[in-house]
């Protein structure tokens, strides 16, 4: 009952006692006449000097969980008020639910109890507003008052049990034999590399004095890193993924590759090597997260690293996919450093992507996470339903086998379960 039509029906039966009493008179009369007004008035009072200045704290042992996890919230509840109350409910909105607590404060004004908060998928949270409430006995003086949120929680991808335990990066950064030819400067320190031109090449990389020397078209390369270098792209383009899904429940072929990119980034972590997480925003422009070459690493480079996994989407724009499939990602990369691209199935944008990164000398690794694997050679099962026809993309893959791409299926490796989203009640 809203405290409108409680004050609205408290007022009218302090009318229609009052107007029996002064007509009939009796005891009866009289008692209830009493009664409603002394509801109406302690409605006056507990609207006047209700709680003021409510403070809610919320405390977590880190902001940060995985998926499927279960985290617990303490709350603590601070507040003024000239009276004594009731009863007070405290309404929260929490990222996986309203949750509701009520007490008999009396004269207390300090409360502490804990909920907890499971099945969350992945993605930044933050609590909304909520609400306190109190009133009298009958519910017909009910006030409200808004609390604060704000509160927010990152719920960062699991990451996938596999068994693929293959080494996370080469450190051979090998190139093509006679396709480098290392200068010096005239102080005798090691200069730019060069390599021959090749279709596509930047007009600004051209080294036109090294060019006049070899009577070949010559460009930069940029410098090799001492250390090996690993780069995590997660394709989030709509094409990628060939099966349809509900675009408000989680695409398990997308799931997984965020799943993977996860396990990567935590082996490189581990590991100390040099990464970089490639994706998009939700513009569909590139981004980057890097932990960048000669640094020292910290444990915010992974959380910012995770958090924006948190965040991934398909993009389901038509041109989400292609915007941020752009050579200009690969042209300040090292020779030999390793690309590990993690995508439900192969698309044209995708498949143009990795061929120019291997004609840049780049070693490509690609791990599709949607179908199981299927003969490359079979070009006999096309699906007309299908935004790129299986039997093209099996055609596309052949061909990056042939130029030295790894083709890894990981459609069978298990998603990290997440249950039901709950919010429950765990007392003080």
């Amino acid at each position: 009952m809203s405290t409108f039509a409680g004050r609205l029906i408290n007022t009218a039966l302090i009318l229609a006692f009052g107007s029996l009493y002064v007509w009939y008179g009796g005891k009866s009369a009289l008692f209830l006449f009493v009664i409603t007004l002394l509801i109406g008035v302690s409605g006056v009072l507990i609207h006047a000097c209700g709680p003021r200045y409510i403070n809610i704290r919320r405390s977590m042992q880190s902001n940060r969980m995985l998926s499927g996890e279960t985290i617990h919230v303490r709350v603590e509840l601070e507040f003024e008020s000239r009276i004594p109350l009731l009863w007070i409910v405290l309404c929260e909105n929490t990222p996986a639910g309203v949750h509701r607590k009520c007490f008999f404060p009396g004269m207390k004004r300090q409360f502490t109890y804990q909920y907890q908060l499971s099945g969350l998928r992945r993605g930044i949270y933050e609590w909304d507003n909520g609400r306190l409430y109190w009133g009298d006995i009958f519910g017909w003086n009910t006030i409200s008052a808004e609390t604060s949120g704000g509160t927010s929680l990152s719920v960062v991808p699991s990451v996938t049990v596999t068994e693929y335990g293959e080494s996370l990066v080469n450190t051979s950064t090998v190139a093509g034999e006679g396709q480098l030819s290392e200068q010096r400067s005239l102080q005798g320190s090691r200069g730019h590399e060069f390599r021959d031109y090749q279709h596509g090449d930047p007009m600004k990389r051209i080294h036109w004095k090294s060019t006049a020397k070899t009577g070949r078209l010559q460009t930069f390369v940029p410098e090799t890193m001492e250390s090996p270098s690993l780069h995590i792209l997660v394709y989030e383009g709509q094409a990628g993924y060939a099966q349809s899904w509900d675009n408000s429940s989680d695409h398990p072929a997308f799931e997984r590759a965020v799943s993977m990119a996860a396990r990567w980034i935590h082996q490189a972590d581990m590991d100390s090597i040099p990464y970089q997480l490639w994706s998009s925003d939700r513009e569909g422009l590139a981004y980057q997260q890097t932990y960048k070459f000669g640094e020292m690493q910290s444990s915010s480079d992974l959380e910012r690293s995770l958090d924006r996994l948190a965040l991934a989407r398909i993009s389901w724009a038509s041109q989400g996919g292609s915007s941020m499939m752009k050579r200009t990602m690969l042209e300040h990369m090292s020779t030999g450093s390793r690309v590990i691209v993690l995508s439900g199935r192969m698309d044209a944008d995708l498949h143009q992507w990795v061929l120019d990164a291997v004609s840049l000398g780049i070693q490509v690794e690609v791990q599709l996470t949607e179908t199981a694997r299927t003969s490359l050679t079979d070009k006999s099962v096309a699906d007309s339903k299908l935004p790129v026809p299986q039997s093209q993309s099996a055609a596309w893959l052949e061909q990056l086998q042939h130029c030295g791409v790894k083709i890894c299926n990981v459609a069978d490796h298990p998603i990290p379960p997440v249950g039901k989203v709950v919010v429950t009640d765990v007392g003080a």
